[in-house]
């Protein structure tokens, strides 16, 4: 019996340097792709007309666009297929007796296996469906799986994200991982400058599969319709790009080159990502022509700088980039420039952190209404630009 566990132990490894090797042949591919795609800078012939210059230009300006998003992923597809990950069985007895817990709950299970990742952590995936005799056609949700494995295993689980909510009478696999430390809890406040009817602003907060936690501001230029479907755009890419598993710094980059990609109409939006990692509670965040943010750590308040141009203007994208580990209690606040314009100057500047230091409440939401109340008070009852406020709160996960 143990010769069959070892040599199932064995073909699970060959797989899946198997498939690393398939992924590392994938990525080598798409980074020849892309030099096939770059154009080398040739000296421009006085004769040449303006005309063929100009879509000569943007030939060359559109392939290249295309041969930096390729090598993009090519580095992605690499760092995944270099990730080291580990097949642990746990052995036939191990397993029967979890088939037997199982079975009495009226689930059948066909297979069961964990991942260590290079970090440490952990990975469950199990193959299972509903007994409906047994059961007598309850079905059972991912979560109830979650804790009858967290007891057997003696690990505290949850379910990934996009693995299924129910357990049905047909086979299908559920991925568990091991719970995060931390939990964010968030809040915002809206105001629409005086005169339109819609905000430019636009913003978001979710958790990604990496198990991070998002909140993402973007302020189109202006105010107003166009505005808000700037910001909008921006938005949705960013969402889109950082829920799949791509870095703040990166996601900038491949929108930025899809504005410049995108034609006269230009979109130049900021972008203001915070990224907290809701294991080890480390915070991300990447600013581009964004207005500064604060770290408020009990009375505390640290300022998050920014410098940067908004996207849309040059190829080559300047950011604001800085890391903050954080603590049980700590507190993010994100604005957008409106906040900042009820608070000119350096004065201003010192009044609003004043502010955010002296917060009576602990609620984000109510923090950024009390943020909210003051910008909207220290311009005397008027609203000149649209204003937005976040505030993501962090705790440790005691339970």
């Amino acid at each position: 019996m143990m010769q069959k566990t070892m040599r199932e132990e064995a073909q699970d490894s060959f797989l899946l340097q198997y498939e690393k090797q398939k992924i590392k042949q994938c990525a080598g591919a798409l980074h020849n792709l892309a030099s096939a795609f770059l154009i080398e800078e040739k000296k421009e012939e006085a004769e040449e007309n303006r005309e063929n210059l100009f879509f000569k230009r943007r030939l060359q300006e559109s392939r290249n666009l295309v041969a930096d998003h390729l090598k993009e992923m090519a580095k992605m597809m690499q760092k995944m297929a270099e990730e080291k990950i580990q097949v642990v069985r746990l052995g036939e007895k191990k397993e029967k007796q979890m088939a037997k817990a199982l079975f009495s709950e009226g689930l059948i299970l066909e297979d069961f296996y964990m991942l260590q990742k290079e970090n440490g952590r952990k990975e469950a995936v199990i193959r299972v469906y509903q007994n409906n005799v047994v059961s007598k056609n309850k079905f059972y949700s991912a979560e109830e799986m979650a804790a009858f494995l967290s007891v057997l295993l003696s690990l505290r689980l949850v379910p990934s994200l996009k693995t299924p909510f129910f357990i049905t009478d047909k086979p299908e696999n559920f991925c568990f991982e091991e719970e995060t430390g931390y939990m964010v809890l968030t809040g915002y406040a809206k105001s629409v400058k005086e005169g339109e009817k819609i905000s430019g602003d636009n913003y978001t907060f979710f958790e990604s599969g990496e198990k991070k936690f998002l909140g993402v501001l973007s302020d189109g230029m202006g105010s107003g319709e166009k505005a808000n479907r700037d910001s909008e755009a921006v938005l949705e890419m960013a969402e889109k790009y950082l829920d799949e598993g791509f870095s703040p710094t990166l996601t900038a980059k491949m929108i930025n080159d899809s504005i410049l990609a995108g034609g006269e109409e230009k979109n130049m939006s900021t972008l203001d990502i915070c990224s907290i990692d809701l294991h080890t509670a480390e915070a991300e965040f990447l600013k581009i022509g964004a207005v500064y943010g604060f770290l408020k750590r009990d009375s505390y308040v640290e300022k998050i700088p920014s410098m940067s141009l908004p996207l849309g203007i040059f190829y080559d994208l300047k950011m604001n980039q800085y890391k903050k580990q954080l603590l049980d209690g700590d507190y993010i606040f994100l604005f957008s420039d409106g906040i900042l314009d009820n608070f000119p100057g350096e004065e201003g500047e010192e009044f609003l952190k004043e502010t955010v230091a002296q917060i009576p409440y602990r609620r984000p939401s109510e923090m950024a209404g009390h943020i909210m109340k003051h910008a909207i008070l220290a311009s005397k009852g008027k609203i000149m630009d649209d204003m937005t406020v976040l505030v993501m709160g962090i705790w440790e996960n005691k339970e």
